[in-house]
């Protein structure tokens, strides 16, 4: 088990390199359509047709990413209000938040897949830009999946160091 956590651990610091990457030139386009736009309309009075639609695409790409991000470093949103003085007890009590967050994921990545197939029967364009609705489901099935196997690395960890093993590096949890 503890080969499987290494190479999984490897393969999303992988994933990592190339989010923060993706990250950035999501957010340096949006602000780039976006200052194109209100320097289009007061200059031109006339704006691009797609900017604010393509700007909500990009948000909610960014979101999608930051999600992710935030669970691969431990920064996301979460109250602590039991603390365990042990290594072995605080992972084993993380194990039950740990398989909560992995039902819920798995229901949400069913569901959107479910979603995906309903809406790729009637393609809907979201944007004068070839993107469709279909499009934007299948990124947050992909930043799901992402979140997922992140959720994975991190339940492993837990079950790892409940049994025992040090750790070392990976998977940033408390």
């Amino acid at each position: 088990m503890k080969k499987a956590y290494e190479v999984l651990v490897k393969i999303s610091d992988a994933i990592f390199m190339v989010e923060k990457y993706l990250l950035l030139a999501a957010v340096i386009v949006a602000v780039a359509v976006n200052f194109l736009n209100v320097v289009m309309r007061y200059i031109f009075n006339a704006g691009l047709s797609y900017c604010e639609m393509l700007s909500i695409v990009l948000f909610m790409f960014m979101v999608v990413i930051g999600a992710n991000i935030s669970v691969k470093t431990n920064d996301e949103i979460k109250i602590d209000v039991f603390k365990f003085k042990s290594e072995k007890s605080e992972a084993l009590f993380r194990l039950i938040a740990d398989v909560v967050v992995i039902i819920a994921l798995v229901c949400a990545i069913i569901g959107l897949v479910a979603t995906v197939k309903s809406v790729m029967v009637y393609p809907q364009r979201v944007t004068p830009l070839p993107i469709y609705t279909y499009h934007i489901y299948i990124a947050m099935v992909v930043g799901f999946g992402l979140v997922l196997l992140d959720r994975i690395i991190i339940t492993l960890k837990h079950i790892l160091i409940a049994a025992g093993n040090e750790i070392e590096g990976g998977a940033k949890t408390v």
